[in-house]
């Protein structure tokens, strides 16, 4: 009965694993495959798959009966947001909530636990190379309880998930990389020329321009009467708008073709917690000076970047975060021995950025400045992209950039030891 029992349960999770693989590519039929079968491995009534955004908010992806979801809302600090952000935070595979109608931790959930007879919740986390990226919720109805059995079922399934779910989403990733990279190849040959025979007609009105103001100001010395000098005045006003518009379109056109003819990092080795401190710490930005929380781990290794291009990332972020009116700014690094990869936060309490404007904001020619031509970001997301690394950005009560770079090859075994051996 047991060595049946056995069998039974080896012959669901390869045929679980087999229909993730049969999904792949597919982001909403790998999430339908797994409300499926864990749905039907633990003996639950309904399940349903919260994931985090590239917002950093927590959303229903999917669930199952479809009917009982709110698919597609957000999850606010209403209905739950700090509890299960705790449990993602935690390293922790199963919360039970045996008696959901009196749990503090789920109150939150009272009018649907009397709606539907609700008797036992269970959390699983989801992580992906230990970042958490999700939570199963699955609900007994009646009077059944999760049995032992079900609980192993659902722990071994949540990790085949984990695994499917996090490599959908970093193909994703990748996908989206490729387009933006082709996009941008494109973009640059068409604005390379444009830029090209833009900036040599500038050149003309600018000189000619350049030369009609100190004509008139050779001219106004021997001018005497008011009609000549309003004349002048006029003359003078007008020609002045055209050389500072002209040399102001100069100005973008070059930033235009300096970005378009980007070069390669010169990669050398650097202590990136040193390397933050000597560049960013004499610097105070219209009175606002950046403050640090630095991983001590990161104080013993050398990671290899462009220390000038680098310089250029931070320099503009920072400068952004000024122009956003913010008062505070905080320089946090952070080694992650599991990802193999260290992130760079450049935190600020200036003006949230719109949602509108976040979904294109590394796109060149994106910006809400008047005189801006919309390349500082592009050019940043470009120098991180030349490093092998990644840039994202979240924005609510504060703005947080994320710089994250890979560690060498050769100093990931020494990193992975550091990290055992210290405490961040």
């Amino acid at each position: 009965m047991v060595e049946d029992r056995n069998q039974s349960e080896i012959k669901d999770f390869v045929e679980t694993a087999e229909l993730l693989l049969a999904t792949r590519g597919n982001y909403q039929k790998t999430l339908n495959v797994i409300a499926q079968r864990v749905l039907k491995v633990s003996g639950a009534d309904r399940v349903c798959l919260i994931m985090k955004n590239k917002r950093d908010e927590l959303m229903i992806e999917f669930g199952l009966p479809q009917d009982a979801h709110g698919i597609g809302q957000k999850i606010t600090l209403d209905t739950g947001e700090a509890f299960l952000r705790r449990l993602m935070r935690r390293d922790e595979s199963i919360v039970l909530v045996t008696n959901p109608y009196e749990d503090p931790r789920v109150a939150y959930m009272r009018g649907l636990v009397r709606m539907y007879g609700i008797s036992s919740i269970l959390f699983l986390p989801l992580f992906f190379e230990g970042e958490p990226i999700g939570i199963l919720v699955f609900d007994r109805i009646g009077s059944e309880r999760f049995s032992r059995e079900a609980l192993e079922k659902i722990k071994f399934l949540g990790r085949l998930a984990s695994a499917a779910i996090g490599m959908e989403l970093k193909r994703q990733k990748d996908r989206e990389k490729i387009l933006q990279d082709e996009k941008l190849l494109t973009l640059g040959e068409h604005s390379s020329r444009i830029a090209h025979i833009i900036r040599n007609s500038l050149t003309i009105i600018g000189g000619f321009s350049g030369r009609l103001l100190k004509r008139l100001l050779k001219e106004s010395k021997s001018w005497d009467s008011k009609i000549d000098s309003k004349l002048l005045e006029t003359l003078w006003g007008t020609t002045k708008i055209i050389d500072d518009e002209s040399k102001k379109l100069e100005g973008i056109v070059n930033h235009v073709l300096t970005f378009m003819s980007f070069k390669k990092p010169v990669l050398e080795p650097h202590n990136i917690n040193r390397f933050l401190k000597e560049e960013l710490s004499p610097t105070v930005f219209n009175g606002v000076r950046p403050r640090f929380k630095l991983d001590k781990q990161l104080n013993r290794l050398n990671m290899t970047f462009d220390r000038n291009m680098m310089s250029v990332c931070l320099q503009d972020l920072i400068r952004n975060a000024i122009e956003a009116s913010a008062s505070r700014i905080l320089i946090k690094t952070k080694l992650k021995p599991k990802q193999k990869e260290v992130v760079i936060s450049i935190i600020n309490d200036g003006k949230r950025i719109s949602p509108e404007i976040m979904k294109e904001l590394f796109s060149p020619f994106v910006t809400t400045k008047v005189d801006g031509s919309g390349l500082g970001l592009a050019n940043v997301q470009s120098i991180i992209n030349s490093h092998e690394g990644d840039i994202s950005v979240t924005s609510d009560k504060i703005t947080e950039f994320k710089i994250t770079l890979p560690l060498p090859k050769d100093l990931r075994a020494v990193n992975n030891r550091i990290s055992d051996n210290s405490v961040s």
